[in-house]
């Protein structure tokens, strides 16, 4: 089967509770896991878009040679 390359959009959004002079690391540090957790339970419900990558094609020889995604 020919493969093509696809670029996958979500957004995703969480709520977080933290000090108030918390750093933008702190903050995404409380966040990526909630993150995370709703993209594996939910996928579907964070699709946005997916589209053809058509500005980076997926290329049979790059895969070959181990050089692509």
């Amino acid at each position: 089967m020919k493969k093509v390359a696809k670029l996958v959009y979500v957004s995703l959004v969480t709520r977080v509770v933290v000090d108030e002079n918390a750093t933008e690391q702190e903050i995404m540090e409380a966040a990526i896991p909630k993150l995370s957790e709703k993209l594996m339970d939910e996928p579907f419900e964070h699709l946005e878009e997916i589209v053809d990558d058509i500005e980076c094609p997926f290329d049979k020889e790059e895969e070959e040679r181990g050089t692509g995604f």
